[in-house]
């Protein structure tokens, strides 16, 4: 148990080392979460210990990370537009538990080159480069995911 926030989470999940240290970063997470739910009407919100997920009827059991909520929903859902780094997040999230490949994530990051496992085993390559826009893109593939 984590000793900050109470929660069951003791390591911080994959989307919470990226970007510069924000405290609002959780909160955009959830709003993309929530986009990218809306047919289904279900609500996220950001909390300490990860989201608080809702849906059209009842609330859902809350979800420790993003990846949690993306497999609740099961994918099946377009993919969300966007070029922030919330929107990437669940493009990230979405791509690896489709098809479980290698994927690319570009974007004004502050730090340094690194590789992050979403969903347990799939490999993420977080590379920095300049510009506003962040996108996703199959490791070896110059198409941005979901084009």
């Amino acid at each position: 148990m984590c000793g900050a926030c109470g929660s069951g989470r003791v390591r911080a999940p994959w989307e919470d080392t990226l970007g510069p240290p924000d405290p609002g970063a959780a909160r955009r997470r959830a709003a993309a979460l929530t986009r990218w739910l809306a047919p289904r009407r279900w609500r996220v919100a950001a909390w300490a210990g990860g989201y608080t997920v809702a849906g059209p009827i009842e609330a859902l059991p809350p979800a420790g990370c993003v990846d949690e909520v993306v497999v609740r929903a099961g994918a099946s859902l377009e993919v969300v537009d966007g070029d922030t780094l919330a929107d990437a997040i669940v493009r990230v999230s979405v791509a690896a538990l489709l098809d479980r490949a290698p994927l690319v994530l570009t974007g004004p990051e502050p730090g340094p080159a690194r590789r992050l496992l979403v969903h347990g085993d799939v490999p993420v390559d977080v590379v920095p480069v300049g510009g506003p826009c962040w996108s996703v893109t199959r490791q070896g593939s110059s198409v941005p995911f979901g084009a």
